[in-house]
């Protein structure tokens, strides 16, 4: 007797979801509360079987990988969903394209193992591509290069309770190049940071650093990098899409 076909990654139901997405224009100012209030509507005017909190105030169960800097837009962020019933992820894909709000973007779909842990738990770091214009290319070429080299770079920590305390930044950047494109009138920063419990590199922290800050810029995070060994995903290629969606540059 022959074995039956196997089932297409994009076939296989389950119950917790990996979306990939990307935002743009109007959403890049949103905060990460804002932007789980905006998938949360999203998800129940598509009508999925979502997993509640217990509490006074159950809330859907999704997690996001990192919060998105305010003003940064993204090209390929990360949301886990959970439901209590079992989807595929063309029948989740279908049913959230009908109604994607504008300049949110589905990128794809993938079923993940249950027992996977958080998002939050496997990133390890976060690639931004940050265009500048203005300024001096060289410069800019100078001041990476100055930076990269150091051996470390101290930088005043944010918020009042940390008044007087600095941190190092050179740690936290793992890779910085710069390139310029004349006949685009910017030079482009490419870098990837750490992104982990208390290590967590900001792009805009690296503008300060490179004297960069106040010239006008255009910030995408293009990637998130999970750690191999936590990757439990029920596929191994890219799956579902959902069509009708919004170009995600700004």
């Amino acid at each position: 007797m022959s074995n039956p076909p196997a089932l297409k990654h994009e076939q296989l139901a389950a119950m917790r979801f990996r979306i990939t997405f990307a935002t743009a224009y109007a959403l890049v100012y949103v905060s990460v509360l804002e932007l789980g209030t905006i998938w949360e509507r999203t998800l129940r005017r598509a009508r999925l079987p979502l997993r509640y909190s217990m509490g006074f105030n159950p809330r859907p169960r999704m997690h996001f990988a990192a919060p998105l800097p305010v003003g940064c837009g993204s090209e390929r962020d990360l949301l886990d969903l959970w439901l209590t019933e079992p989807r595929t992820a063309d029948q989740i894909a279908r049913a959230v394209a009908a109604v994607l709000p504008p300049h949110l973007t589905v990128v794809s779909i993938e079923p993940v193992d249950e027992q996977t842990p958080a998002l939050s738990a496997q990133l390890i770091a976060a690639d931004y591509r940050v265009q500048i214009f203005g300024g001096s290319a060289e410069a800019i070429v100078n001041a990476v290069a100055e930076l990269m080299g150091a051996e470390s770079w101290m930088m005043p920590r944010r918020g009042r309770r940390h008044s007087g305390q600095t941190y190092d930044l050179r740690g936290l950047v793992l890779a910085l190049n710069a390139e310029s494109a004349p006949h685009h009138h910017c030079t482009t920063l490419t870098m990837r940071l750490k992104a982990q419990p208390g290590a967590t590199g900001r792009p805009d922290e690296v503008l300060k650093a490179l004297g960069l800050e106040d010239l006008p810029h255009r910030c995408v995070r293009t990637d998130l990098i999970l750690t191999e060994s936590d990757n439990h995903s029920l596929r191994s290629e890219p799956t579902a899409r959902a069509d009708q969606s919004t170009h995600a540059s700004h």
